[in-house]
């Protein structure tokens, strides 16, 4: 049954969304939810189901009224794969993610990445992880990648990365993206962390949120460039990642730092270098942005703060640290009402996350459907042109 018309692949687009953000809902629900009526939801999901898209799963508990039991959805978790990637100066993580949000397997490589050598370097980082996660005949959906810097995600170009030292653009979606034949999306880390709490955090409405993340370096052009502490910022305001007016929310260095630099804290470089192995350096850092990060969150109200990355798996509680921050940056006699909590994804949230903004942007855009209901994502071996802009002339309606 094919789609008949931009209309009808717009509406299934949004149906497949719901039932991706809200599994177990049914076709009356959907026609709820969605203001559309339940014939239209019908002939949609039944399209979705004869096309591998959507499933059906047990019956629901009837309504105090009686009558029939719903018949639950879901999105087919087996209906293609994503891969995320961060990409750091020396090395790379990379995670196969199914619909679902499940990590279907992870793997770690060494490759220098800089400015003269980014394009051909991530084209062979993506080549690597396929290879090593994707099974043969399995179905990939799309691609995404996280890394340290400016970057413009709606143009996709790097506009300036510190980590890398990367100075001038880079065409990504010229440079890589063309040249792959699945989509591929390129972000800013922290951002991509913040991607992956609203993609997959589906138990809560997720609306005005932060995600700390912050990594600590362990090879020498990152520690002695810039001590090896990178610190960014994802930030949620209304359900959607803020993006500032000029690109750059989320970009982080402490009030405390006196002129220019590259360095994101006050302290010495040294001190910082130290901050991964030395507990007394680590807890002088964190405290340092803690403190900020309190400033931020009671100023901007946020109901949740995550906090990701190398802080993880550090001796150090900096959810409390932060929560103590928060009290003292606070002056009214009532409590801050802010949750912190450990991401749980540690030093591959960044790759879970550029999975989850994939995945988003895909069940947002018509990109997950085919016209005629057959012809898929990741199914033109020939390559060249299959980023987001390309397969549809719309911004996708998952890029805020």
């Amino acid at each position: 049954m094919p789609w008949s018309g931009r209309e009808t692949a717009d509406t299934a687009s949004r149906i497949v969304r719901e039932i991706w953000r809200h599994p177990g809902v049914s076709r009356s629900g959907l026609a709820e939810r969605l203001s559309v009526d339940k014939s239209t939801v019908t002939n949609q999901v039944a399209r979705l189901i004869e096309g591998g898209v959507v499933v059906e799963l047990e019956e629901g508990d009837a309504s105090a009224r009686g009558g029939r039991k719903p018949i639950r959805l879901s999105v087919n978790r087996d209906y293609g794969r994503v891969l995320g990637i961060e990409i750091q100066v020396e090395s790379w993580v990379a995670v196969l993610v199914d619909l679902a949000g499940d990590v279907l397997g992870e793997v770690r490589g060494e490759r220098p990445v800089r400015e003269g050598n980014f394009a051909e370097a991530a084209l062979a980082i993506v080549a690597e992880a396929r290879a090593a996660l994707v099974p043969e005949g399995a179905r990939l959906l799309g691609v995404g990648v996280g890394t340290g810097g400016l970057i413009d995600l709606k143009k996709s170009v790097i506009r300036y990365s510190v980590p890398l030292g990367i100075s001038k653009p880079i065409d990504f979606h010229r440079d890589v993206a063309a040249r792959l034949d699945v989509p591929c999306l390129i972000e800013n880390d922290a951002n991509c962390c913040a991607w992956g709490e609203l993609a997959f955090n589906k138990g809560e409405d997720l609306r005005n949120f932060l995600f700390a993340l912050v990594e600590f370096r362990k090879d020498h052009v990152s520690r002695d460039g810039y001590g090896g502490m990178g610190i960014g910022l994802g930030i949620v305001v209304g359900g959607k990642l803020w993006s500032g007016a000029h690109g750059n929310a989320g970009e982080f260095r402490s009030v405390l730092c006196d002129g220019s630099g590259e360095l994101q804290v006050s302290a010495p470089k040294d001190l910082v270098r130290r901050a991964g192995e030395d507990s007394s350096a680590l807890f002088t850092v964190a405290d340092e942005v803690a403190r900020n990060v309190a400033m931020l969150v009671n100023t901007m109200d946020f109901e949740r703060v995550f906090v990701g990355g190398d802080i993880e798996s550090l001796p150090i509680d900096f959810p409390a640290l932060l929560g103590r921050r928060l009290a003292d940056n606070w002056m009214y006699p009532f409590p801050v009402s802010a949750r912190i909590d450990y991401s749980s994804l540690g030093n591959r949230a960044v790759a879970f996350g550029a999975a989850g903004m994939v995945l988003d942007n895909l069940v947002s855009s018509r990109l997950l459907l085919a016209e005629d209901g057959s012809s898929l994502p990741g199914s033109n071996p020939a390559g060249g042109g299959n980023s987001f802009a390309e397969r549809d002339s719309r911004v996708p309606g998952g890029i805020r």
